[in-house]
């Protein structure tokens, strides 16, 4: 497979030129109801005015059980510009927005959610960017109306990956974004299975751009991002885009021998220099035997989240299964 061609000269756009021609919007869903009708609200009111010649909505039902697939079917027979990506079961946020850059046929693609949390209205400013020579303008997320607990756990995140990946990926930002068809197709070129789209954004290069806005609360319905869905993206971040967990590991084993050397010495000395004093050691021995075991077992578990990733790659599954793919036509693409 071909490398992914880069711009010759960073910073000075992977097109000479940008043309409002086409835009696919590619929108995962999951369990969305409540908020569907508001989302379409708002993109019949912004995208008329983003200027473009054609575009289109690529909404992926990510295995949603709520009826959400019935609203989407509804709207792609309603309007031509939608378009409905129904997966066979619920592989994930990552994974139905890949599903939907395949499926996405713009020159300009964005990606975003459908809970409004990305402000339909922001669209016009990721583009203008693009206008102005970007080739990815993804959008920053100056402050966000969500439980403490959440802001200090993304705050935390997005350090943690910036300090511990070789890959620069921009603080507080996450998927919302919008790019060149060059750049989707560079990342669409990637063989990995595993994908974190924010983190191959940023790996395949070109010039990017980062868009500050306020993101607000939800307009409807539930979050379906639960804690453990938070801790997965969390992993794949960490794991896929640093080794540094597995040098952690180097540097504590080191330093966990240096100190059994360090005491072993010392009793060794000890018991020659007053034999009669020295302890006869069952706790320190039960406790080092406890502590030893329990560090070994973490850095099993470390090394094999790697030995697994390995082993999902080889495998070579896609990242989704498209059951259908509905267009206004009443064409279903099996």
């Amino acid at each position: 497979m071909s490398a992914p061609q880069l711009p010759s000269q960073p910073g000075t756009g992977a097109s000479s030129s940008f043309a409002r021609d086409s835009l696919s919007i590619v929108i995962p869903v999951y369990n969305e109801r409540e908020v569907l009708v508001l989302l379409f609200e708002r993109l019949g009111q912004v995208l008329p005015r983003l200027g473009f010649d054609s575009f289109e909505v690529v909404l992926v039902s990510d295995g949603s059980r709520d009826g959400s697939d019935e609203v989407i079917a509804e709207k792609v027979r309603a309007d031509s510009r939608y378009c409905g990506v129904f997966l066979s079961r619920n592989f994930g946020h990552q994974a139905a927005v890949w599903s939907g850059l395949g499926t996405a046929t713009g020159n300009v693609i964005a990606v975003m959610d459908a809970d409004l949390q990305d402000p339909p209205e922001v669209l016009a400013r990721l583009i203008d960017e693009l206008e102005a020579g970007a080739d990815v303008a993804y959008g920053v997320r100056r402050r966000r109306q969500e439980s403490l607990w959440k802001r200090a756990a993304y705050k935390s995140f997005y350090r943690l990956l910036a300090w511990a990946s070789p890959v620069e990926i921009p603080l507080d930002s996450g998927d919302f974004s919008c790019m060149r068809r060059e750049v989707v197709d560079a990342m669409r070129e990637l063989p990995e299975q595993t994908r974190f789209i924010r983190g191959l954004r940023a790996w395949v290069g070109f010039d990017q751009r980062g868009v500050e806005y306020d993101r607000p609360e939800r307009s409807a319905g539930a979050t379906s991002y639960t804690i453990r869905r938070l801790v997965e993206l969390a992993y794949d971040g960490i794991f896929t885009f640093s080794t540094l967990p597995v040098r952690i590991v180097q540097l504590l084993g080191f330093v966990a021998s240096a100190g059994a050397i360090s005491v072993a010495a010392y009793y060794t000395i000890w018991y020659f220099i007053d034999p009669t004093q020295f302890p006869s050691g069952f706790a320190t021995i039960t406790i080092s035997l406890w502590l030893l075991s329990g560090i070994q077992l973490l850095f099993l578990g470390i090394v094999g989240e790697y030995v697994v990733r390995g082993l999902q790659e080889s495998r070579g599954r896609p990242a989704a299964v498209i059951r259908q793919i509905f267009r206004h036509s009443g064409r279903k693409d099996e």
